[in-house]
């Protein structure tokens, strides 16, 4: 037997004991863990973007054009993406393919993140051709195209990275768990530094907004770092030695089945949840008229979003992935179709449910600090809302998740075709529809809602937004993204990567093709 076989006789031995022993919960974790930093900055910028240059209280810019701005700057991406997702599959160094793009993209993520938020104080006027603007439009712009350039460079190669961690199909769920878990624990402690910041007299969007930018910016390298350190890149060795061209891999890459059905559930999944997102904190503001208890509402919704993590990933094992994503879109949908019925509800439907008839067992000095607080508020419909959204929210995980372990699933397809090991690629575009598709809906959303006749920098009290143009901005904040999210029902239905058939395709992948611990 030559020296060359030997060789691969033995990585193929190495690779088997690899693929088999299961990962630790310290290396799944750690894996995880930079996804609690980015839901630190995803708040502000799901969220708090529009409200912040949009709002009487940020810079007051049009919201239309906010909405029109933030689809624009990911024009980008369709270069970016699939450059980052080929480079990062073809790199070669000791340190492994997906680590030096994510040490590279950190720094940058967080100057943008920092440009975009905590820039100046005010905006002045600016004149180009026969037009007079805010350059408040311009320092936006450029900011969320640094930012989205520093997040195509460190989470392209990231997400990759978890995907060839394991070829266990449920280990691959559990994976994903463990990122998404992180990722709601920083929703969840982003939803409560609103909540705290307000006992102390904080309650301006931009009062938030500064705080979390500055948490991210101090524990994203820190969790950074230590996932560089901890988490092994798996070593790939891959069965055809030939180079792919980018054009024919893209090829290969659409003829790919499963991976086509996931990435149009996803689209619209995607466009219906930034509908949500981006009229979030308008639909509290104006429609329940509570816009200073927008920061209470938000920590009860994300712990339900944990809580429900390990139920849905139980599910996931016994049903499949694509059966428990129905059931997530299912319930997702029962819930938004209260959201409506909250905008329209005379208000004393729901007195039961106001704050100070609820908290009336507290002593007597207590429930008076509770009533005055709340004065002037119509806390039944807000506490009511909070009750829906908590089980609205219990599907939020799973949505996120489940689709993650799928598309890691749909690179197995692509590995027994061309021998190659291109999760980059695959991420790649995943990553820039994800982004294309969430752009075009915080348009469709903040657009359809001016279109009714919705004025973001009207009084709340004031009477400006008519009780139509609120019941509109309610369904396109609730129903809307619902009916977005159903499209991809029947898709799932049918879709063929069951875990007997992801075990098939992982059989024919040649053994000197699966990945082993580097050296």
């Amino acid at each position: 037997m030559t020296e060359q076989a030997v060789a691969q006789e033995n990585s193929a031995a190495e690779t088997s004991a690899a693929e088999t022993k299961p990962l630790s919960r310290w290396v799944m974790a750690s894996y995880g863990a930079p996804a609690m930093p980015l839901s630190l900055s995803g708040l502000p910028i799901a969220v708090y973007l529009p409200v912040i240059y949009a709002d009487p209280d940020g810079f007051g810019l049009s919201l239309a054009v906010v909405g029109i701005l933030i689809t624009l700057s990911r024009f980008t991406d369709v270069i970016t993406d699939p450059l980052i997702g080929f480079l990062s599959d073809r790199l070669r160094t000791k340190w492994g393919r997906r680590k030096p793009f994510v040490l590279l993209g950190t720094p940058i993520y967080a100057a943008g993140m920092w440009l975009l938020f905590i820039g100046p104080d005010e905006f002045g006027m600016m004149s180009f051709m026969s037009w007079t603007f805010s350059s408040g439009y311009v320092w936006m712009f450029f900011s969320m195209v640094l930012l989205y350039l520093g997040a195509t460079i460190k989470d392209l190669p990231y997400s990759a990275w978890g995907a060839e961690l394991s070829s266990n199909y449920n280990e691959r769920t559990l994976i994903m768990s463990w990122k998404e878990g992180f990722g709601v624990a920083g929703s969840l402690a982003s939803a409560f530094i609103p909540a705290v910041i307000l006992i102390f007299g904080f309650t301006k969007p931009t009062d938030a907004v500064y705080v979390l930018v500055v948490g991210m910016c101090i524990l994203m390298p820190l969790f950074v770092m230590n996932a560089l350190i901890a988490v092994p890149e798996r070593r790939i060795i891959e069965s055809s030695p030939e180079k792919l061209p980018l054009m024919q891999g893209l090829k290969v890459v659409l003829k790919n089945k499963p991976f086509v059905l996931l990435i149009i559930i996803f689209a619209f999944s995607s466009m219906g949840a930034a509908m949500t997102n981006s009229l979030s904190f308008f639909f509290v503001k104006h429609v329940l008229v509570a816009g200073e208890l927008y920061g209470l509402y938000l920590a009860p919704y994300f712990l339900c979003q944990i809580a429900a993590i390990p139920l849905w990933f139980k599910l996931s094992r016994k049903i499949g992935k694509h059966r428990a994503t129905m059931c997530a879109i299912g319930w997702y949908a029962i819930w938004s179709s209260f959201i409506p019925i909250i905008a329209i509800a005379p208000a004393e439907w729901f007195t039961p449910f106001e704050i100070p008839r609820v908290l009336s067992f507290l002593p007597a000095e207590n429930h008076k600090f509770v009533v005055d607080y709340f004065e002037g508020i119509d806390t039944g419909k807000f506490l009511f809302f909070i009750f829906v959204m908590c089980f609205k929210g219990s599907s939020i995980g799973a949505l996120s998740a489940l689709p993650f372990a799928m598309a890691a699933d749909v690179i197995d397809v692509d590995t027994a075709t061309t021998g190659k090991r291109r999760a980059g690629v695959y991420f790649s575009i995943w990553s820039m529809v994800r982004k294309g598709t969430y752009a075009l809906g915080v348009t469709i959303g903040l657009s359809l809602a001016v279109a009714f006749g919705f004025d973001s920098l009207a009084d709340p009290k004031s009477g400006t937004n008519s009780e139509f143009t609120l019941l509109m901005v309610a369904c396109i904040y609730s129903v809307i993204p619902a009916l977005f999210k159903f499209v991809g029902m029947p898709l799932l239905w049918s879709y063929p990567l069951t875990e007997a058939r992801v075990r098939e395709v992982q059989e024919k992948i040649a053994p000197a093709a699966a990945p082993a611990p580097a050296g």
